[in-house]
């Protein structure tokens, strides 16, 4: 809803915050000055009530995916928080990026999506660890380039399968764009 007159907004805005309290005796005075701190929020920043000017703002600045690059990246890694740097680094460098926290999870993702390049821990919970991901993704996804890491196993180039890359842990954010690139 559109309210020319700030007064109708700042009303309509108090209301609605006193509905999603629950309607509570006495605490109209509370939600009129959230409601009137939030519009003079709004023209402070010379922001719309629905930020579509922030979408629009951020649409206009994405880094385009560079088409030299795979598109689609699998990140199979069980702790959460170094999957989460993971993903977010291969994002920022433009790339697609899916996540998993087991193999099992892994090949749900690969029936469903069209994976360029898996980036997978060795050491894993579930039906498999990383080595069988890579067996599994081999017999089925053929064309896919694998990257493997581990920080408890280390493998040479040697032991790993023609199309396969290893690197240790921890890699750096350096490290980590080279070989994807």
């Amino acid at each position: 809803m559109i309210f020319d007159n700030r007064q109708d907004w700042i009303a309509h805005r108090a209301y609605a915050l006193w509905e999603q309290a629950r309607r509570p005796y006495g605490e109209d005075q509370i939600h009129w000055r959230q409601a009137v701190l939030e519009r003079e929020l709004l023209e402070q920043t010379r922001a719309s009530a629905d930020g579509q000017e922030v979408f629009d703002r951020l649409r206009m600045t994405e880094r385009p995916v560079r088409r030299d690059r795979a598109t689609n990246i699998l990140v199979v890694e069980d702790e959460a928080k170094l999957r989460f740097d993971t993903v977010d680094l291969l994002e920022e460098a433009g790339y697609r990026v899916l996540e998993a926290a087991t193999a099992d999870e892994a090949l749900v993702l690969f029936k469903i999506n069209q994976i360029d390049t898996l980036f997978t821990d060795i050491d894993m919970p579930g039906s498999m660890d990383g080595l069988g991901l890579v067996k599994a993704v081999r017999a089925r996804w053929p064309a896919t380039r694998i990257i493997v890491t581990s920080d408890a196993i280390r493998l040479s180039h040697r032991d790993m399968e023609s199309g396969v890359d290893f690197i240790s842990k921890p890699i750096s954010n350096t490290e980590l764009l080279k070989m994807m690139g």
